[in-house]
């Protein structure tokens, strides 16, 4: 444990110090002083397992906490028997994939491996496939990276995460026949955590007592914080990034100068195509000195193929095929103006029932759905009609 990556440590130092070169007021305020602080463990399992793992808190003395990354690194072998029970020939067509799932101080993402073909399998009546146990991953790495909710990490103790790795079998049988089928899977995980911190001189901002960051519409996000003690001539620099640690200023905001408390808000209208995760922060500037904000992430994603809004047009209802298992779900219908009209929540479901509360006025209306689990967001629209 505590062993550096030096080639990560090299990469994502020149990634942030590029960062900082878009503005050579704060040029130098990190140059040369990021460093990462790993920890790691060797885990094994039979194909499930939920492991609780201690890790040791980042001590706010050493530096700013810019992310944290969590990963496993797995490698297992996978074994079955199959047997057709059937009186007549059946065919049968297996996939096997590898799930992993990280949870920290109520904070939880799941990270699926695309699910690897087996083979297709036409057995007679008591015909049986068995193969012994052959590799079936090799160093598949999954990732993890936290950037906008690391308070959690700081501490001069030990913080918990759980992880939970889950190989599964997907067998489809074609017209539905009786069958018998047992696997036997090895696995083995390297899991690490790392820190990337900055071992001086940014700042965070102590006067700033909120700030916040939400999809409020398909392609804006809405930016709103708080400062108490504004100093005269302040000015908020709005920064956004695609990757967390190159920040372009997108506004600039002049300030109240309230010294008791302060609120703004500014929407940022996302460009076109925009998807993935997408990063904020505030670069405050009192008189030429320097302070920052948090970092704040939105996911942003259009609609998958599979997820269907109908009716459309709708009058009292809609209902949502998500094309996915169950999950647990969040489903805001929003304004065109991106206002919220109404929220329903939604557990261990796939199709999701949605009726208006109130009667909706004739027009365009956005649904912002929200994969609880895995922390995406989907924006899709649909029309309401007047129903006379």
């Amino acid at each position: 444990m505590g062993r550096p990556d030096p080639f990560l440590l090299k990469n994502l130092c020149l990634a942030l110090c590029i960062g900082m070169l878009i503005h050579s007021r704060s040029y130098g305020q990190c140059q040369n002083f990021l460093a990462t602080k790993s920890y790691d463990t060797t885990l094994s399992n039979t194909g499930f397992a939920v492991y609780t793992l201690p890790f040791p808190q980042f001590d706010p003395d050493s530096g700013l906490l810019i992310s944290v990354k969590l990963s496993a690194n797995v490698t297992s072998s996978y074994g079955f028997n199959l047997t057709n029970l059937n009186p007549t020939p059946a065919t049968y067509d297996m996939t096997v994939g590898q799930e992993d799932m990280y949870m920290v101080s109520g904070r939880s993402s799941v990270v699926r491996m695309t699910p690897k073909p087996v083979g297709t399998y036409t057995l007679g009546s008591g015909e049986s496939e068995s193969h012994a146990p052959f590799p079936l991953m090799s160093n598949n790495v999954t990732v993890d990276s936290i950037t906008d909710a690391t308070g959690p990490f700081m501490g001069k103790g030990a913080i918990s995460v759980k992880y939970m790795s889950f190989t599964y079998t997907s067998l489809l049988a074609y017209n539905n026949p009786a069958y018998t089928f047992s696997s036997s899977t090895s696995s083995a995980t390297k899991f690490s955590m790392t820190y990337l911190y900055c071992r001086t001189g940014i700042v965070l901002a102590t006067d700033l007592t909120r700030f916040t960051a939400t999809l409020a519409a398909p392609s804006t996000v809405q930016l709103d914080w708080s400062a108490v003690n504004e100093t005269a001539g302040r000015q908020y620099e709005v920064q956004r990034s695609e990757d967390g640690h190159l920040f372009t200023t997108i506004a600039t905001m002049n300030s109240n100068g309230d010294l008791s408390a302060a609120n703004y808000t500014y929407n940022d209208i996302l460009p076109n195509g925009a998807h993935g995760n997408v990063f904020y922060r505030l670069q405050i500037s009192d008189n030429g000195k320097f302070t920052w904000s948090p970092v704040k992430q939105v996911s942003v994603e259009t609609p998958g193929k599979s997820l269907r809004i109908y009716p459309n047009p709708a009058t009292d209802h809609i209902d949502i095929a998500t094309g996915t298992p169950n999950g647990d779900w969040q489903v805001d219908i929003l304004a065109a103006s991106g206002g919220l009209v109404q929220r329903a929540a939604f557990l261990q479901s796939n199709l999701l029932h949605f009726a208006f509360g109130t009667h909706l006025s004739a027009g365009t209306y956005f649904a912002r759905i929200t994969d609880l689990r895995a922390q995406r967001v989907f924006v899709s629209s649909f029309i309401v009609r007047d129903p006379n």
